[in-house]
């Protein structure tokens, strides 16, 4: 796998909900340093295959790997080992919507193994920088708007400098200027530090701004498309 530094090779996976085939045949290939995109309508499984290689959902199949990690040997040991590697935007993984900003993500630095608490807070203050949200640190995220919650969302992703971004359409609640600024994040982490991203969205238009290579869901599977 490293020998062709692929983040994510899938080939012949199968994506399983309570026994059920919801995505089979699957062949994606995602190198290191690569942002792609997964198109495909409102129920077409995009969510699903996110999941299942985040480890929520039974992925199965000849050749299932992501993050230097075989997916078919991951363990209840294992799995929050594997998902250090990784960062999830979803809606599946809600805020504290009680807590602080801040203190969102120093829990989340907290359980990752950041024991220093100066350190914890020197890499905040450089996600939220990144993000523009730093003068939000205070502020109680049930308070917040939408659009706001959904950057704290994304810093959270990238706190622990994943190898691989899961992003499960990641833009939904931001205005065009949200929109922009978070892509050029994705951009930079792209290219600085290598990170893959793989962006699952329901608005293609998204793609006429920012081109990349992009897997269409549907039918039952993901293929590229051309």
């Amino acid at each position: 796998m490293n020998k062709y530094n692929e983040v994510l090779h899938l080939d012949g996976a199968t994506v399983l909900v309570e026994d059920r085939i919801i995505l089979k045949d699957l062949h994606i290939v995602l190198n290191a340093g690569e942002f792609c995109y997964l198109k495909g309508e409102t129920g077409s499984g995009k969510s699903s295959l996110i999941n299942g290689i985040y480890g929520l959902l039974p992925l199965t199949g000849g050749r299932i790997y992501s993050a230097g990690q075989d997916l078919s040997e991951l363990t209840r040991s294992s799995l929050p080992f594997y998902r250090r590697k990784l960062g999830l935007i979803s809606d599946i993984y809600p805020l504290f919507t009680d807590y602080s900003v801040f203190k969102n993500l120093d829990i989340i630095l907290s359980v990752i193994d950041w024991p220093v608490a100066s350190e914890r807070e020197k890499r905040i203050n450089e996600v939220l920088d990144q993000m523009g949200i730093n003068n939000l640190q205070g502020e109680i995220v049930k308070d917040l708007p939408s659009g706001m919650r959904q950057k704290v969302v994304i810093a959270r992703s990238v706190l622990n400098k994943p190898s691989l971004i899961l992003a499960d359409n990641p833009m939904v609640y931001l205005d065009d200027k949200s929109t922009e600024d978070v892509m050029n994040l994705f951009i930079n982490l792209v290219r600085d530090n290598k990170t893959s991203i793989l962006c699952a969205i329901s608005d293609e238009s998204l793609i006429e701004r920012y081109p990349a290579r992009s897997y269409f869901c549907g039918d039952g599977t993901v293929t590229e498309s051309r």
